[in-house]
């Protein structure tokens, strides 16, 4: 795909940040087609316009990067690089990979999801079979080995030496757990003898894919769910796919901050500093010392910052004087109880001198995005091969937002959507329905008459193929063969597919009839576009659609390369040869467009 952007302000120096490349395989499922499942709890995380599973994992002492990510990251190993990055931009708190802290608490990253792929995916929480076992007992003493009682052995130094672990750590209590399930038959731990056969639990099992799932929050060994445990041998394995989502929505990361200043740092990626003091070193002299609570500073992921005031001076100091101090530092002026907007405003002029709009475009299986915005910031990758774009753009109502799948398309496409709601905020929450797209069916395009049948069923025309037709030629009547076309409003016509040539098509047209000639090598579209012509029928030749409720100027426009068709019933139907993307797909549909694609490999 390749992408051009038209203008760009504010485009700082690039920043480190590893690009997704390939998304990860399915989910690590062991299953039997009966027996008891182990469940497991998945939290569902967003990035960058995709759904990621994730596994919770509180890091243990001993572990380092690598081997969590092998034990417990097992579709990293697909793409390393991109799982690195969605990693590190699902856990920011984790400042640098080889000091992790045992009790620190990481989130995983396993697979990308498809909105709806699992039941319950909007909630942020999922449970899912993790393993399908015919007994949790029977594969716990699986892992186990026979041993039989020594005079002064006792439980705890038995599984302080032969499972691990130290007295009351994490280790000792699962071995501990675990010793219990492999040994019913002993009542009381505490009164074992000398010569009794008991089974310990083998370090081994440790090391299992599996291990982490048969233990619950407070550390206790899961239970079978009730309706695992019903399930027979005619019991089909789990299926995850096919689970449809109530609704579409885009979380947002909230700001431990608030206000319009916050809010603009939060628009172009930064942080907003308005407490304590900071420090800016001088080449001569001490520091320059900033109150932030006078002169609040929005620091940039790219190290440059912004220094706010609405005075003329900054700690007395001129403001043309303050800004020769530094060359990663601006000061900007803005008005007094400034709004967001005009802070943007006041910040993008500041670094471009400029307020032209600015555009960003772009092609996708049959796709054209046209992006406009009131500013937008870019940020290059280490490489320089794949920049984020922020696009910014007020708005006065909530009404205006962008449609969800259109803010998660482009969020995949590295084009981050951020609205500016000038107005005060609306109670209402405003999330987008999926449940209710029309379904997209299909039409055989596999050759022009293939067409000309399936177009005429769906659209309600009468078609009959091989008609016997009659005209007088030279002085003599000549029957032939051709394809009558009835439109419903009282016009028919004859469809040819080049059987006809030469004076015969005058000859019929004398006789009152329209007829119709379809060149060879049209293609579908063009076709439909003959035949509406010719019915007198409304058409729009590769329509656009717009991703919000407000003025083209500052807007996401969306054009597909088929032809939209109104009826007389209301309904507008899309026809088009392309499987245009899933959230195009679906943010169509869900704009209430009959989508009908033209399958032109059908019996292929």
């Amino acid at each position: 795909m390749a992408m051009t952007y038209l203008k760009t302000l504010l485009n700082p120096p690039s920043r480190r940040f590893i690009l997704p490349a390939l998304a990860f395989i399915g989910l690590l499922l062991a299953v039997n087609s009966h027996g008891a499942m182990l469940y497991k709890d998945y939290v569902v995380r967003y990035d960058r316009g995709w759904d990621i599973l994730c596994d919770p994992y509180q890091v243990q002492q001993g572990d380092w990067v690598l081997k969590i990510f092998r034990q417990k990251g097992e579709l990293a190993h697909d793409d390393f690089r991109e799982f690195l990055g969605i990693f590190q931009r699902l856990n920011p708190h984790v400042k640098d990979l080889d000091r992790l802290r045992p009790g620190q608490v990481v989130d995983i990253p396993l697979k990308k999801l498809v909105q709806g792929t699992l039941p319950g995916q909007s909630s942020g929480v999922v449970t899912i079979p993790f393993v399908m076992i015919s007994n949790p007992e029977e594969m716990i003493k699986k892992h186990t080995r026979e041993y039989a009682v020594q005079p002064g052995d006792t439980v705890s130094r038995l599984i302080a030496n032969r499972f691990g672990g130290r007295y009351g750590n994490l280790t000792f209590s699962q071995g501990v757990k675990l010793f219990k399930a492999a040994n019913p038959q002993i009542k009381d731990i505490n009164q074992i003898y000398a010569g009794q056969k008991v089974y310990m639990p083998d370090p081994s099992i440790r090391e299992q894919s599996w291990y982490g799932a048969l233990f619950d929050e407070a550390g206790n060994l899961v239970e079978m769910r009730a309706d695992a445990a019903d399930a027979t041998s005619d019991a089909p394995a789990p299926q995850l796919a096919g689970a449809a989502a109530p609704e579409m929505a885009v979380s947002q990361p909230q700001s431990e901050h608030s206000g319009p200043a916050a809010e603009a740092a939060s628009a172009i990626g930064g942080r907003l500093l308005d407490k304590g003091t900071y420090f800016f070193p001088m080449k001569q002299g001490k520091d320059f010392e900033l109150d932030l609570s006078r002169y609040p500073v929005i620091d940039l992921q790219n190290g440059s910052r912004v220094i706010l005031t609405t005075a003329d001076r900054v700690m007395n100091v001129d403001l043309p004087l303050v800004q020769s101090y530094w060359d990663n530092v601006e000061v900007v002026k803005i008005p007094e109880n400034a709004s967001s907007r005009e802070i943007l405003e006041a910040v993008f002029a500041a670094f471009s001198g400029e307020a032209a709009p600015n555009q960003l475009s772009f092609d996708d299986r049959g796709v054209k995005i046209t992006v406009s915005a009131k500013w937008i910031r870019t940020e290059t990758s280490a490489d320089g091969s794949a920049p984020r774009h922020t696009c910014i753009t007020p708005i006065t109502s909530a009404s205006q937002r962008t449609h969800g799948a259109i803010i998660r398309y482009l969020d995949q496409n590295d084009i981050v959507i951020k609205e500016i709601l000038t107005s005060a905020p609306e109670q209402t929450s405003t999330p987008f329905p999926i449940d209710a797209a029309p379904d997209a069916v299909s039409i055989d395009g596999s050759s022009q008459k293939a067409l000309l049948e399936s177009l005429a069923r769906i659209m309600g025309f009468r078609y009959s193929a091989n008609t016997a037709i009659s005209f007088p030629y030279a002085g003599i009547q000549v029957q032939a063969l051709s394809n009558l076309l009835s439109f419903g409003n009282g016009r028919e016509i004859l469809v040819d597919f080049g059987d006809l040539y030469g004076d015969a098509v005058a000859a019929i047209r004398d006789t009152g009839l329209e007829i119709l000639q379809i060149d060879v090598d049209a293609g579908p579209v063009a076709i439909i576009q003959q035949l509406m012509e010719t019915a007198g029928m409304a058409y729009t030749l590769t329509p656009v659609f717009y991703g919000a409720d407000r003025p083209a100027e500052f807007n996401t426009a969306i054009a597909i390369y088929g032809i939209l068709v109104p009826t007389g019933s209301g309904e507008n139907r899309l026809f088009t040869e392309m499987q245009l993307p899933e959230l195009i797909d679906l943010f169509i549909r869900n704009d209430g467009i009959r989508l009908i694609r033209i399958d032109t490999d059908v019996g292929q």
